[in-house]
């Protein structure tokens, strides 16, 4: 099978990440494009952003918890690739342009079309929900663990993705509430499993100066009612969670 395609979402004016991303993967030999994000600060009009729900949003997390023009950006830049991914008919290595390539990373490239045979989305990064990589082992290719994580991972710095996968996401994503990276993990709901790594590939580069998620600037206080609203919005998804994850060990189980 082909290898998978690989590309860096990095805006047009970040040339430092992009210089470092060009260091990273040409020293590799592997081939790849820059996919050009969405700057949503400069493009608030931007069509994609339509689909962004404030209403839903408000009675789930509150007041003053509007998603970002930057959030919807990063929004935007995965939600084009998952198009694309489908369009192309062949699965993607997705990379953020602040990913720092791990050894193990090579390795996975090599073994990525079994990875792309066996499962719909496989996060390169370190989940930042649990500690120490810990999940359900389920096998092993080349040298990876390959386990389910039953909280998620946080943050979208590098995944593989496939067409049936970005297709499902995309028809999960008809609506926008949480960030992506958020709306990723919300496989309780999409049915794509959060699928990690040990050993993992990437790290990130929490040096660069952050262009598409810029940092919360809201600050407000949070009333009694917007607490209560949040804490009831937790409740429900952390049941859902733990149903889906308690249905999902009984199957692997009884294999």
């Amino acid at each position: 099978m082909l290898k998978p395609s690989i590309y860096v979402i990095s805006l047009q004016a970040a040339q430092d990440r992009k210089a470092s991303m060009r260091q990273q993967l040409d020293a590799l030999g592997v081939a790849y494009e820059f996919f050009d994000a969405v700057h949503g600060t400069q493009n608030p009009d931007h069509h994609l952003f339509k689909k962004y729900n404030d209403s839903k949003r408000a009675l789930r997390r509150g007041a003053n918890a509007s998603l970002r023009l930057s959030q919807l950006g990063c929004f935007a830049s995965h939600y084009l690739l998952w198009e694309k991914c489908v369009q192309k008919r062949t699965p993607f290595i997705v990379l953020e342009d602040d990913a720092v390539l791990q050894a193990p990373f090579m390795s996975f490239y090599e073994h990525a079309s079994e990875f792309a045979a066996n499962y719909g989305l496989v996060w390169l990064q370190p989940s930042r929900k649990v500690a120490k990589q810990s999940g359900r082992f389920l096998e092993k290719i080349g040298p990876f663990k390959v386990k389910k994580f039953f909280k998620g991972f946080s943050g979208t710095t590098g995944y593989l993705i496939t067409p049936a996968t970005a297709q499902t996401l995309l028809d999960y994503s008809t609506e926008w509430i949480y960030p992506v990276d958020n709306t990723m993990d919300r496989f309780y709901e999409h049915k794509v499993e959060a699928i990690g790594l040990d050993p993992v590939c990437l790290a990130q580069d929490d040096g660069f100066e952050s262009f598409i998620n810029d940092a919360a600037t809201h600050g407000h206080k949070r009333s009694l009612s917007d607490t209560i609203r949040r804490e009831y919005t937790n409740f429900k998804d952390t049941f859902s969670r733990n149903t889906h994850n308690l249905a999902f060990y009984i199957k692997t189980m009884l294999r």
